[in-house]
């Protein structure tokens, strides 16, 4: 009996996007994708999805917010981190309000249910910080955690010169 190629059991696991032209880039976005698989299966036993969890701490941090500042927090396009709100609210993780100041804003707080949430929550990120960086000494993670830093802090803006589409190296084309 043949089997067909990527049939189940076939093969290992792949690993990811290479590029021979971005070698750290390729591990890095290895990293990133198993890092997020493995957090999204842990959240799953939760029943919630990313970044449902992290909106849910900012509110136990930070308490009734606008919703203006989770989408400031996220990071995210205003519809989608309104969409998110809506499935929390749902789920009954949180409440959304009209804000006493600007009716036309919306408070978000936490319900019980998120609350009760909080200490799985963060248990769950400290199993996944122990399961990706536990095989490595103190040292060590202080001194990836100083190469991270880094290479965020050398990266343009999101909203830099590489949100758009790259310049034109003719100079007619750029003085219009």
């Amino acid at each position: 009996m043949t089997t067909e190629p990527g049939a189940v059991g076939t093969r290992p696991a792949h690993v990811g996007v290479s590029v021979a032209e971005a070698p750290l880039s390729s591990l890095m976005l290895q990293l990133v994708r198993a890092h997020a698989a493995i957090a999204t299966a842990m959240l799953q036993q939760i029943d919630l999805v990313a970044p449902q969890e992290l909106v849910v701490l900012f509110l136990q941090e930070h308490g009734r917010t606008p919703q203006s500042e989770i989408v400031y927090f996220l990071g995210r396009d205003r519809s989608t981190v309104t969409n998110t709100l809506q499935a929390m609210e749902r789920a009954d993780l949180i409440t959304r309000t009209p804000s006493q100041t600007d009716k036309r804003s919306m408070v978000v707080s936490l319900t019980s249910k998120g609350r009760r949430l909080c200490p799985r929550i963060r248990e769950i990120w400290s199993d996944l910080e122990r399961m990706a960086f536990g095989g490595l000494t103190a040292q060590q993670r202080a001194d990836l955690a100083q190469l991270f830093t880094d290479i965020r802090q050398g990266l343009p803006p999101a909203s830099g010169p590489y949100s758009a589409s790259p310049a034109s190296d003719d100079p007619e084309e750029t003085s219009r």
